[in-house]
């Protein structure tokens, strides 16, 4: 396992990241057996896996992961979990997010967490939710219920990253989550200069996600970006349009994709959601050796890198 070091925090953490979100929900929403998630749970960590990323909106997952960890030192792993900042459009008291911290220091079987991170943070409501609750959260860290304050993005609406570049200026936040994969590289621009500038550990989410785990998605998503305009017609051929990725080391395509995103220095962690062991082995394989051959990855960034959008769900 390849270890680096997530910005201020100072933790060396594990390059590949067990996540408890994502489309099956830590199994939940796939059917997998609990003890199949506990075996996972086990698994990353017999291979070197030290983080682990949840969050209190994220169904029964953290009480799961706290089974799964359970008699397991706690010195072993680092734990980051987050908290919804909004609900019905409108900003949280600082009582409700004291509330889900204390909830999700109860379901993790633990008395902290290493990162608490403001979740799914929308540009329009950033400045109004640091305004209410930045404070409350400051306090729960002088408290010891975490080490370290982070922020996620609303990808799926923010593909500009318009509200981490916001987060990064003011210079708040010991990590941040970042939705980054082949087709949308905006964050090399927009984000990861300020991260690297203000040691910024950098967690990814949306690596592979459905576009680049199944073909036919893939497929019409490659068309659309060329009806569009923003991929030439002819640059890509329209049956398995990335396979020409496949060789060497790279076994598939979300292997490149896993690797893709390991490339950047800027970035500490890539998170795997998910609930299937065979899957999670592939992922751990993809990471053990983070490059891509350069020139398919300067191809990578000539095809995609102008692109400016949510792609990737």
């Amino acid at each position: 396992m390849l270890y680096r070091t997530l910005g201020r925090t100072g933790l060396k953490v594990s390059l590949l990241g067990v996540g408890t979100g994502g489309p099956s929900n830590f199994g939940q929403r796939s059917g997998v057996p609990e003890a199949d998630i506990h075996r996972l749970v086990q698994r990353a960590l017999e291979v070197g896996v030290n983080i682990f990323d949840t969050a209190a909106g994220y169904r029964d997952s953290e009480a799961i992961l706290g089974r799964a960890l359970q008699g397991v030192p706690r010195d072993r792993y680092y734990l980051a979990t987050k908290f919804t900042p909004e609900r019905d459009d409108e900003v949280v008291t600082p009582a409700d997010v004291v509330e889900s911290v204390e909830r999700s220091l109860t379901r993790l079987q633990t008395d902290f967490v290493e990162v608490l991170q403001f979740h799914g943070v929308r540009p329009q409501r950033y400045h109004a939710v640091m305004e209410r609750l930045l404070p409350a959260v400051l306090k729960l860290r002088d408290q010891g219920k975490c080490r370290w304050i982070g922020i996620t993005e609303q990808y799926g609406e923010d593909g500009a990253h318009e509200m981490l570049q916001m987060a990064l200026a003011d210079n708040h936040f010991a990590t941040a989550m970042v939705g980054y994969n082949m087709l949308n590289q905006s964050a090399d621009n927009l984000v990861y200069p300020q991260c690297l500038e203000h040691n910024v550990g950098v967690f990814i989410m949306f690596a592979v996600r459905r576009v680049l785990a199944t073909t036919d998605r893939l497929e019409q998503t490659i068309a659309d970006l060329q009806k569009r305009g923003l991929v030439a017609p002819n640059a890509l051929p329209d049956r398995q349009p990335l396979d020409w990725l496949i060789r060497g080391n790279v076994d598939s395509v979300p292997s490149a994709a896993y690797k893709f995103t390991a490339m950047h220095p800027a970035v500490s962690s890539v998170l795997s959601g998910t609930a299937n062991l065979t899957h999670f082995e592939h992922n751990l394989r993809a990471l053990e050796e983070p490059t891509l051959p350069e020139a398919d990855h300067a191809r990578l960034q000539k095809l995609f890198g102008h692109i400016v959008e949510s792609i990737g769900n």
